[in-house]
């Protein structure tokens, strides 16, 4: 009788530990009687931000445990399941656990579970999902949960910024499916900045949108536009006639000042494939007194080590 007794006070006890502090022990499978490993590896290798070690240990985790992970209330748990999803090759059978966090009142949950969706989306093609059998309306929600997000004023710029990220990540998959071409009016110099660089991977329907942003007020934008052309440029290999002529020659843009470093260092390949005389005296000058990227960036092959 005492035993009896003894042992329903441990399970009351172990029903009152909270789902993260049980997290932490280790466990055993009802149905396989296996033991299972403890969580607090995979916090710990998320805090210390070792990929490697997160893989190993989404690996010994494994799909199930992971997609409860996900929706634990544990705030610590479920950045640190978001962190390692990425890593398990089928990554793919936890994006309804990943979307169902993207809309999270914490913003750094919700940027987290943002720029995962695009991570697990960013190297899908058709055969892929296939093989693990993600059904269609499940990418057609993810592609529309991230352009809503990035669509809200409401929002965090950097949830609004994880969210646009994320479609650019998935552009395989998202690009012609959700319109965001509204944004480069944004109030926000950053979103509309992010917006077309977004948009400059879609179709040739941007082009209005790309168009009007040539004109912003805010540099960074401009910039950006002319990143959107030389890429759409690049993208052909027959290089036609682009949509409309940047605002400024790419040659302006890459000397100004007001030029993010990385988008001059994009719009040199459309410098070095103008022919343009101007273009090429550009491309001298940049060797010579450019930032020590370009000038990297623009000598000759047989300066390269």
């Amino acid at each position: 009788m005492k035993h009896n007794a003894a042992a329903w006070v441990l399970g009351l006890s172990l029903l009152s530990v909270a789902p993260g502090v049980a997290a932490e022990r280790p466990s055993y499978n009802r149905r396989t009687g296996l033991l299972e490993v403890p969580l607090l590896g995979l916090r710990k290798a998320a805090e210390r931000g070792d990929r490697a070690e997160l893989g190993r240990w989404a690996a010994r985790i494994g799909v199930a445990r992971l997609a409860k992970a996900l929706a634990d209330p544990d705030r610590g748990l479920a950045l640190a399941a978001l962190d390692s999803v990425a890593y398990l090759p089928e990554r793919l059978l936890l994006l309804d656990g990943v979307l169902a966090r993207c809309d999270s009142t914490d913003a750094q949950l919700g940027e987290r579970a943002l720029r995962t969706t695009g991570a697990l989306l960013s190297d899908a093609d058709a055969s892929l999902l296939e093989t693990w059998e993600v059904p269609v309306e499940v990418t057609g929600r993810a592609c529309r949960v991230l352009a809503a997000v990035a669509a809200r004023e409401d929002r965090a710029i950097e949830v609004r910024l994880a969210a646009l990220q994320g479609l650019a990540d998935a552009n395989a998959i998202c690009a012609g499916r959700n319109d965001i071409m509204a944004l480069v009016h944004d109030r926000s110099a950053d979103i509309r900045r992010a917006a077309v660089l977004v948009l400059a991977a879609n179709d040739a329907r941007t082009s209005p949108a790309l168009r009007e942003a040539s004109k912003d007020a805010n540099p960074g934008v401009v910039a950006a536009t002319g990143v959107a052309l030389c890429r759409q440029q690049q993208a052909s290999r027959a290089k036609p006639a682009l949509p409309f002529a940047p605002a400024r020659p790419w040659r302006e843009l890459v000397l100004a000042p007001s030029t993010p470093a990385e988008d001059a260092a994009e719009m040199l390949s459309c410098l070095v494939d103008s022919g343009d005389p101007t273009d090429a005296k550009t491309i001298e000058e940049l060797r010579g007194k450019g930032s020590p990227l370009l000038r990297g960036l623009t000598r000759p092959a047989s300066d390269h080590p």
